[in-house]
């Protein structure tokens, strides 16, 4: 599949900068975090902490490198996977009816959504299944994609070609 490398790059660094500050969000009140993915009931409660830890990392650590351009094959095939947790637990939570108020999942997105006048509701709904399929989606096609656009990884593969 071939996007321009333009878009690839614009895409990379967008669904970057959400990972980046939803773990960071998630990070500066990890406590509250924890609290709320044993709300999710999902795991034994002694998973719950290191799962919490897991998940923040993860999504620093991909945010990271999807925002500089390095492994982003690799970076977008987890983010996608991560995405699709995310819907399913929040699937989870809405088929089962769980009393769960707050997905855990507010960052700087939301906060910059709410300066724009548009409310977006931390409580689970299916728009938010649906938009964390859509990061998937968008995480996936990255992968899928011939080029991986401009970044560290370009940037490599050029200073390479010159040395050779």
């Amino acid at each position: 599949m071939t996007i321009p490398l333009l878009l690839v790059t614009f895409l990379r660094i967008i669904l970057g900068i959400i990972l980046f500050f939803a773990g960071i969000a998630k990070l500066t009140n990890f406590s509250a975090f924890a609290a709320v993915v044993a709300s999710y009931q999902m795991l034994p409660m002694v998973l719950v902490k290191p799962v919490s830890y897991v998940l923040v990392s993860a999504e620093i650590t991909l945010g990271i490198t999807l925002s500089i351009g390095y492994f982003s094959r690799g970076a977008g095939t987890l983010a996608s996977l991560l995405f699709l947790i995310f819907a399913a637990a929040l699937a989870n939570v809405l088929l089962q009816e769980l009393p769960v108020t707050d997905c855990g999942c507010a960052n700087f997105l939301f906060s910059f959504l709410d300066f724009l006048g548009l409310s977006v509701s931390t409580t689970p709904n299916w728009m938010m299944v649906f938009s964390n399929i859509v990061l998937a989606a968008g995480s996936f096609g990255i992968v899928c994609s011939s080029q991986q656009g401009y970044g560290l990884e370009l940037l490599i593969r050029q200073i390479r070609h010159y040395k050779a």
